[in-house]
């Protein structure tokens, strides 16, 4: 009879094992199909986007920069699905710059960073547009007439670099669109100020500067969205507006 009850409460112990974990993975799965659709979502929209700026594009060959960290990661998200236009990423950390799957690479400043960011100051970003690499960026640049660049301002590289790089494209001859993603307010007023600034000295080059806020993109994201989401939104953002014709 004892044998019996312990055979028993093993049984229902191995049922209540299989049973939890059978739930466990009905809810990993779930939440697995859930993001494989959303993922599946953003990007048939993303892909409706291309097919809208490609029709406008046609003609004219295009690209897009990526300048700092954030700008670099925006474009990377739009290189992974878009397999049309070239997409170039500047920056002058060269860990970050060797996981971006873009051929078109280029490393700011190591003679003077070692590879290194520029610790969130502007004046650093900007001193590492020397002529070496002005010279690279007219060569991966000669054949584009339209020249889309992307940077999130507030730090180092994006606000520092960003307006020197479209000066110098300006001279060129291209037809220059800066999308610039603000911070935070959290941020800081401080870093809220040198993108001002920033805005400020590239609009001293070109008039098509498109401000994107990231205070209004996290309105729209799920509160447990991360800044892979938000890439997500920027770069769809920036592919409707081209769309929509700026």
């Amino acid at each position: 009879m004892i044998h019996l009850t312990i055979d028993t409460l093993v049984t229902f112990l191995m049922l209540y094992i299989i049973l939890k974990h059978r739930k466990e993975a009905e809810k990993f799965y779930s939440q697995s199909r859930s993001e494989w659709e959303e993922r599946q979502k953003y990007e048939k929209t993303l892909e409706q986007r291309l097919d809208n700026h490609h029709v406008l594009s046609k003609s004219n060959k295009t690209c897009f920069i990526g300048v700092g960290g954030g700008g670099c990661n925006i474009i990377q998200d739009m290189a992974e699905i878009d397999n049309r236009h070239k997409f170039i990423h500047l920056n002058s950390d060269s860990q970050a710059l060797q996981l971006k799957t873009s051929k078109h690479k280029l490393l700011l400043g190591f003679d003077k960073k070692a590879g290194l960011g520029c610790g969130g100051k502007a004046q650093c970003g900007k001193d590492l547009v020397n002529d070496d690499v002005k010279t690279k960026l007219l060569a991966l640049t000669k054949d584009e007439k339209i020249v889309y660049v992307v940077a999130t301002l507030g730090g180092g590289v994006g606000s520092g670099a960003t307006p020197e790089i479209v000066e110098y494209l300006k001279t060129l001859n291209k037809e220059i669109v800066v999308f610039a993603i603000m911070p935070f307010t959290f941020e800081g007023k401080m870093k809220a100020s040198v993108a001002v600034n920033s805005i400020s000295k590239i609009r001293s080059s070109i008039e098509n500067v498109v401000i994107i806020k990231n205070d209004d993109l996290i309105l729209n994201c799920n509160p447990t969205s991360g800044n892979r989401e938000i890439f997500k939104m920027t770069s769809n953002i920036i592919y409707k507006r081209i769309a929509d014709g700026i």
